[in-house]
């Protein structure tokens, strides 16, 4: 590290000066295998996990101290490892996924010196650069970063640095869990992966509605620049010959010409752009680093958690809900009062804390939806709550844990509707997976149930609030398997609970409408086309604008009309195509 921070301050000092740099980017990548993506692939396979760093006398040591730290005494590391040590010193490095909390430990204990590292950095920029240029943090992606094996956590990082970029790929959720982290700061693309390949392994080639997506779905999170990855295309390594926006001897591509268009009405609106900024989440989705270890321990894969906010996030995306997500860090501050919804996919591990504060949020109002084994691990004790759902939370969604069952080997089991709902009708059959966890109700309504008819989706009151449970989880069969009941039913549950004001569509078609405005009440409106097929459909703005809009790309002229839902209009979409209005 010595050298690391050496070379980091005589870069720092040679050109702070130069007329050419903009920012510092201080953070790039942060994560423990170093972009050496075989390294954590054992975070997808745990019969990889003969790979995980590190082993060596300083991590042993420096986790010893870390231990310390945290436990206070060795009776409180006894009381959650479920062990006899008599001094600190005596703790063993865990080298198996079978005990949970010793292991989550050892994975935090990274997650901690990667962010020491990284708050190492920012403070020698900071200081030899004296204010003259803005740092910046650059963060990975949670999907194909896990935490398990890579120490990446977005908020672990996330506190430092003035604005905050990330690796963009094509997945919405990654720009809501950025914006969501840096809690104001500005966040840009700091590099978008459009084009990325290896050698014999190519990648298609690009055309102006996919830039735009890539664009414009950024641009509806707030983000405020972007970089592609990158100009030429690489001619080192494995990567070679992808990544490029011209061709291998410079000259112009198509999809470079497509980027300039792209540019150009960025560029027009940029004034505009700066200042807008999305309408404010109402739900929130909970992040936790830990409960992603706990994840992989208990089924091998990190991805089951991960999965699980990926289809969930995909289903409340697609019908026009804004979400943000949270953090267990941020559980001191006020946060929940911000949401009217928190939504947790995977939900085995919480705290004492968390849960404390998640009770006490919908006994005053808020609404609380959950999958199976709801707080069913006890962090503290390091052991398995003896009543599921944990930490007394069968008391908020006032339903036990009867039996479990796993389910069958193509991997889903089928539940049914038992009432009409948002979304989705009565005796539309869903799909959950992992397990069939059935419910004695003691108090709750019943939503859905198993095809052995027990009850499989609760709902009850708690206070001023709502609490929602689920016998198993439908966001990662969702995901994977692409079951459009799962949607329906998703957002169903958070239209049932609450109605949260947002665009929308008259018919059935997928468009995701976001709406941009600046402190003077100008607006931009984004729509994308969510289908590979043509649609046309109305379009249900709830704020009254008035006028018309103009789209952006081809100047076309379309007429506002008022209802009692709002402004209204109507859109033709070729496939996968987006359309950007300024009223």
């Amino acid at each position: 590290m010595h050298h690391l921070f050496r070379f980091l301050r005589t870069t720092v000092r040679r050109y702070r000066e130069h007329p050419a740099l903009e920012m510092w980017n201080v953070g790039s990548e942060p994560e423990l295998t170093s972009s050496m993506a075989e390294m954590r692939l054992y975070a997808g396979d745990a019969g990889k996990m003969g790979d995980m760093l590190c082993y060596c006398a300083n991590c042993r040591r420096s986790f010893r101290r870390w231990l310390k730290e945290k436990y206070q005494t060795v009776g409180e590391l006894n009381v959650s490892w479920n062990r006899n040590y008599r001094t600190f010193a005596d703790t063993e490095v865990p080298r198996t996924r079978n005990t949970f909390n010793d292991m989550i430990d050892w994975r935090m204990f990274f997650v901690h010196t990667l962010g020491e590292n990284v708050r190492r950095r920012f403070e020698i920029a900071r200081k030899e650069d004296r204010g003259k240029h803005p740092l910046l943090c650059h963060h990975v992606f949670i999907q194909g970063f896990p935490v398990t094996s890579t120490a990446s956590d977005p908020w672990n990082v996330g506190k430092y640095g003035d604005l905050h970029g990330f690796t963009q790929m094509d997945d919405p959720m990654m720009a809501d869990v950025l914006r969501s982290c840096a809690k104001g700061k500005p966040v840009i693309s700091a590099e978008m992966l459009m084009l990325f390949g290896y050698t014999l392994d190519l990648p298609k080639p690009i055309a102006i509605n996919d830039i735009k997506r890539f664009v414009f779905t950024g641009v509806a999170a707030n983000l405020k620049g972007f970089i592609f990855w990158q100009y030429r295309p690489e001619l080192l390594g494995r990567e070679a010959p992808a990544w490029g926006l011209t061709f291998l001897d410079g000259t112009p591509t198509p999809w470079l010409a497509s980027f300039a268009d792209v540019n150009r009405v960025l560029q027009r609106n940029a004034s505009f752009l700066l200042n807008a900024e999305p309408r404010q989440a109402e739900i929130a989705m909970l992040y936790n680093p830990e409960n992603q270890i706990f994840a992989w321990e208990a089924t091998g894969d990190e991805k089951t958690a991960t999965d699980s906010l990926l289809g969930t996030h995909k289903a409340l995306y697609a019908r026009n809900y804004a979400i943000d997500f949270i953090h267990p860090q941020e559980i001191d501050g006020n946060i929940l009062s911000r949401y009217r919804v928190v939504y947790i996919p995977f939900p085995y591990l919480l705290s004492a804390k968390l849960a404390t504060a998640l009770q006490e949020w919908v006994h005053k109002g808020g609404v609380l939806i959950g999958e199976s084994y709801f707080a069913g691990w006890n962090r503290e004790q390091g052991r398995h709550h003896t009543i599921v759902p944990g930490y007394g939370f069968h008391e908020v969604f006032k339903v036990r844990q009867r039996t479990v069952a796993p389910v069958e080997k193509q991997g889903v089991l089928e539940l049914e509707v038992t009432r009409d709902l948002p979304f989705i009708r009565t005796g539309i059959k869903v799909f959950g997976s992992l397990v069939q966890e059935a419910f004695l109700p003691d108090g709750a309504d019943v939503l859905a149930k198993f095809s052995t008819g027990e009850p499989a989706i609760t709902l009850a009151t708690w206070g001023a609030g709502k609490a929602i449970a689920m016998g198993t989880y439908l966001g990662l069969p969702y995901y994977r398997g692409g079951y459009a009941s799962n949607a329906d039913l998703i957002c169903s549950l958070v239209d049932l609970a609450t109605k949260i004001e947002r665009p929308y569509v008259r018919g059935a078609t997928k468009i995701r409408i976001d709406v941009l405005r600046t402190p003077k009440n100008d607006k931009m409106v984004i729509v994308r086309n969510l289908e590979e097929v043509g649609v046309v459909d109305e379009i249900v703005l709830p704020d009254p604008v008035q006028g018309e809009l103009v789209e952006e790309f081809t100047q076309e002229r379309v007429p506002l009309h008022q209802s009692v839902s709002g402004a209204t209009f109507s859109v033709k979409l070729e496939p996968s195509e987006v359309k950007v209005y300024r009223v």
